[in-house]
């Protein structure tokens, strides 16, 4: 299986991190988290912070634009300096308190959850500016799509560069499968039809490891990379897809219920964005040479194409 992370060990994220602080730092350990970063924990004259190392540095400059727009507002942990060192870039930021939800047992999460859903909900009542556009969101806080349907699309479209640079070429290149990938992908457009009008704050990459809890309620919402302006669904159904068994989505509308407020279309979006995240980890996963990866994804898209 291939990795996307820096080839980087202990050692040298100490030297690095001393260079960059000027101090000595102490208790660094790795943090396995994420597919793109090398991330570590440590201590810097008696303070915990988090230090992200990457090859590139757009998504630590979007980082600091997501705290500085919105950490007043949601619990996003404060990003203390963005910079390059030896050609390679660092991102360290505030270590919030507490740990990572999946962390806990499940009957523990269950109770986290109901305060997760409320964040959620209030990241979806943002005010985003019709304006503003939709799509990524970059590190000035511009957005390049007309539409979320042209967001979803550029998804999948043949990416010159990118990570996903000439991606077809897995049809013939690694194990993935066409037939089944473009039979997910029609059955994602059509359900797109049912996409809200006016585009919303998601954070793209929401999942128990990216978010923190002191054991009963969420303390910090982290790795913003994926960020856009869209539809928030599309993070109802990324927690969905990875730990269906907590039932989120019921949580979601328990919460909108409380205000009387109904989600329009709500199993079609839910859906929708279910094979968004199936089909992308079919691709990912031939990307990543990961045979085990792959089919469980592909269980899991023929489950959502029933």
């Amino acid at each position: 299986m291939k990795s996307f992370k820096l080839n980087m060990d202990i050692h040298v994220a100490k030297k690095k991190l001393t260079t960059i602080l000027g101090s000595p730092v102490t208790n660094l350990s790795p943090i396995e988290m994420g597919e793109l970063s090398r991330v570590f924990s440590f201590e810097c004259n008696g303070l915990p912070y988090v230090a992200h190392f990457k090859e590139t540095k757009e998504s630590l400059e979007k980082a600091r634009y997501m705290y500085q727009t919105y950490g007043s507002r949601l619990p996003i942990p404060k990003v203390v300096e963005v910079g390059e060192l030896d050609g390679v870039f660092f991102a360290i930021s505030d270590k919030v308190h507490g740990k990572p939800i999946s962390a806990f047992p499940p009957s523990q999460q269950e109770i986290i959850l109901k305060d997760v859903a409320k964040h959620l909900v209030a990241l979806g009542q943002l005010n985003i500016d019709r304006s503003q556009g939709y799509g990524w969101i970059s590190p000035e806080g511009s957005t390049s799509s007309a539409s979320w349907v042209e967001t979803i699309e550029t998804f999948f479209k043949i990416d010159p560069n990118g990570f996903y640079q000439d991606w077809t070429r897995l049809y013939d290149e690694s194990f993935l499968e066409r037939p089944l990938f473009e039979e997910g992908y029609s059955a994602m457009m059509e359900l797109l039809q049912y996409a809200p009008g006016s585009p919303l704050l998601v954070h793209g990459d929401f999942h128990l490891g990216n978010m923190l809890s002191d054991g009963s309620k969420v303390t910090g919402i982290v790795d913003w990379e994926m960020a856009m302006h869209g539809d928030f669904m599309f993070d109802v159904a990324g927690l969905h897809f990875w730990s269906s068994t907590l039932d989120f989505p019921q949580k979601v509308r328990d919460v909108w219920s409380a205000n009387k407020v109904d989600i329009p279309h709500f199993e079609e979006r839910l859906r929708c964005y279910m094979l968004v995240k199936a089909i992308d980890g079919l691709r990912f996963y031939a990307k990543q040479d990961s045979r085990p990866s792959y089919d469980y994804m592909k269980e899991r898209l023929k489950t959502l194409l029933k």
